[in-house]
């Protein structure tokens, strides 16, 4: 006997509430989560339609052809919690699909994670703020083609001391200061008169190396 042939349509209830408003409920009809449990359908002049509703393996659908707004918390003071979505036994997914962007947007964005946080991205990943802070690391690695750092004041020290790892070994470095390299210095490489400026590249000038080695 088919399944067809086994659906109950006695069960089922209809009730339309005009062209714009109807409730089903018990329809046998079986789609890929099943029978229809219960189904509210509203139409929309423009001809836009959305769907709630519980399927018959218990998951609850909520469709709309245009924006669905969730706002909670009009009476709530001191800006105490409004929206809770919780995954009790599971994941929990936002996915924007057809180019479309996740925004979030808050005072304070926490991101509290009792294991791993982990981000990937096909393009860039780009931080803007006031202040960049990573604490309490054992191990901080960055891997990559080219790594370029820079700032006015960049101060690197550790309790070991630093070891750069290159290619051809390991170079350790006890101090790092920055090259002063000023605009005459610039403007003058390669003539005598780099030699008065201390050799370029705040180097110290030699006999050998009228332009300065470079070596502080």
């Amino acid at each position: 006997m088919s399944d067809v042939q086994n659906q109950n349509w006695q069960k089922r209830q209809y009730d339309s509430f005009g062209p714009h408003f109807r409730i089903e409920t018990a329809n046998p009809e079986l789609g890929v989560c099943g029978n229809v449990a219960y189904n509210l359908y509203g139409y929309a002049d423009s001809g836009d339609t959305s769907n709630l509703g519980l399927m018959g393996n218990g998951q609850f659908n909520i469709f709309a052809d245009q924006c669905i707004t969730i706002d909670g918390g009009a009476s709530v003071e001191g800006g105490g919690l409004c929206v809770n979505i919780i995954g009790s036994k599971g994941d929990v997914a936002i996915t924007a699909m057809e180019n479309g962007d996740v925004r979030i947007s808050g005072r304070n964005i926490i991101l509290d994670a009792t294991e791993n946080i982990e981000m990937t991205a096909g393009g860039k990943v780009e931080i803007d703020s006031a202040e960049l802070l990573a604490t309490n690391q054992n191990t901080t690695r960055i891997r990559a083609t080219k790594t370029s750092v820079s700032g006015d004041n960049i101060n690197i020290g550790g309790k070991t001391g630093i070891t750069l790892v290159t290619p051809t070994g390991k170079i350790f470095v006890k101090n790092i200061i920055a090259r002063d390299v000023s605009w005459a210095a610039a403007c003058l490489q390669g003539t005598p008169a780099a030699a008065s400026l201390g050799g370029y590249g705040g180097g110290v000038g030699n006999p050998t190396n009228r332009r300065g080695s470079g070596v502080i």
